[in-house]
């Protein structure tokens, strides 16, 4: 969704964020010149939805922004000025929720992050540049002192030419054991990193792995991991 001081009279965009898209056709960007007054914004007629292209050939210098996912924000002084990250920016959709995973597990996390149920079972929270994937097994016959020794011995054991194990990680505590690594994986368009993560209990351990590609949302990483929780 785009200013019409952009998308019609030609001026290059100084701020933008991305939230929730409302709507298949809307990827949850919101894109300004900066001249906008509070009344310009609130009239509908002067935002509307338009093709990327469209404003790629107003200004090519967000090309590489618009890959980045819901819940960022970006400005710049003018319109020659490199863009600028803004971290103190408050979206309306962002805040914690609590998700209930199975009768067992819960997970908190932000809610600015999509849910996508697969069809193999698998749970996929995604905003486009921050995601996690998880899973249960089931070990009926094992304690979780069992399992965790077992995946304590996998990440000592695992192929170091096939991805270097960059850290390795214990959170555990009296209720559930957690356990895991870090390593660099890549796709077609870039290089990401992964926290491979285990929640044990008896019977049964969750299996987390969480993808990042800007080395500071480790704390994300790492925080949500944590606040996995077993229901009392």
């Amino acid at each position: 969704m785009v200013s019409k001081m952009v998308a019609e009279e030609n001026r290059k965009p100084r701020f933008m964020y991305r939230e929730k898209g409302i709507c298949a056709e809307d990827s949850g960007w919101r894109i300004f010149s900066g001249h906008e007054s509070e009344g310009y914004v609130d009239d509908p007629q002067n935002i509307k939805i338009y093709n990327p292209s469209t404003i790629l050939k107003i200004d090519s210098s967000i090309e590489k922004i618009l890959l980045k996912g819901v819940g960022c924000a970006y400005e710049r002084v003018d319109e020659q000025a490199s863009w600028q990250k803004i971290t103190d920016f408050e979206l309306e959709d962002d805040y914690i929720v609590t998700h209930q995973l199975s009768e067992k597990w819960t997970i908190d996390i932000n809610n600015l992050f999509e849910r996508i149920a697969e069809t193999d079972g698998d749970v996929l929270y995604t905003t486009g540049d921050k995601s996690l994937r998880l899973f249960i097994c089931n070990e009926q016959n094992k304690s979780k002192a069992e399992i965790y020794q077992e995946r304590i011995q996998f990440i000592k054991d695992r192929d170091q030419l096939v991805a270097k194990t960059l850290d390795t990680f214990d959170f555990s505590d009296d209720q559930v054991l957690k356990v895991g690594y870090m390593i660099n994986e890549r796709d077609n368009h870039k290089t990401y990193q992964v926290i491979y993560a285990d929640s044990i209990i008896d019977g049964q351990y969750l299996v987390l792995a969480l993808y990042f590609d800007d080395k500071n949302d480790i704390d994300w990483a790492i925080q949500t991991w944590k606040s996995i929780k077993i229901v009392k």
